[in-house]
């Protein structure tokens, strides 16, 4: 019974406007499709580097001083992760994974995971830090799944499905980072392959309806 008053309190409180692409928690801010149009045509010339720091290596774009900036992922010497989207050497949008949690969203307003348990702990916004109750939520969780051809998926889950943003780990080495609803494919995300590299792309379900293939660099 307590379980099903905190699943109702919480729908109520974030119930959004039901559409096809948003569950009923708002757990980070959305882009609008303009807003990641823009974005793709500030980086579309940016090249992809494989640079290797004393933290670790970052493979993706940069910009014309070197910065991080465009879609990369950085992984650290600890076995930790950050990938997503880049601006000015900082992540604007992502996930961060450490042997414990699971952050995604942007700098200022993302959902916190842990790993642990898989449910969704917190929501961060700004300095703000509101607890979530994962007894209410447990619809939402984030999970590594692996499959007998070798794949991972590693991302949100609502209720059972891939829902929100994942990272999908090819048995061949490559990867893909994006959005996902209701189990498929669906916006804005990056293809990287084995040879570091890049395809950027307006996915539907295994379809792309815009693609931006990003030249490599060494320098």
């Amino acid at each position: 019974m307590k379980r099903h008053i905190y699943t109702a309190l919480y729908t109520l409180l974030f119930s959004l406007s039901a559409t096809a692409q948003e569950t009923l928690l708002q757990k980070y801010e959305y882009a609008p499709q303009a807003y990641q149009e823009v974005y793709i045509d500030m980086i579309e010339h940016n090249p992809c580097r494989t640079i290797t720091t004393s933290n670790g290596q970052y493979v993706g774009q940069v910009d014309s001083k070197g910065a991080l900036y465009g879609y990369g992922m950085f992984v650290n010497n600890d076995g930790s992760q950050i990938i997503g989207q880049f601006r000015n050497g900082k992540l604007l949008f992502g996930i961060s994974l450490t042997a414990t949690r699971a952050n995604v969203g942007g700098t200022d307003y993302y959902a916190s995971y842990s790993l642990n348990t898989g449910f969704m702990e917190y929501i961060y916004r700004g300095v703000d830090k509101q607890s979530t109750n994962a007894e209410g939520l447990y619809d939402y969780a984030f999970v590594s799944q692996k499959f007998t051809n070798g794949d991972q998926y590693i991302g949100e889950i609502y209720k059972r499905q891939r829902h929100g943003y994942g990272v999908y780990y090819y048995a061949d080495g490559s990867i893909w980072f994006g959005p996902y609803n209701n189990g498929v494919r669906k916006g804005y995300g990056v293809y990287i392959n084995a040879k570091n590299e890049l395809t950027i792309g307006d996915w539907d379900g295994e379809d792309v309806r815009r693609s931006i293939q990003v030249k490599t660099s060494k320098k």
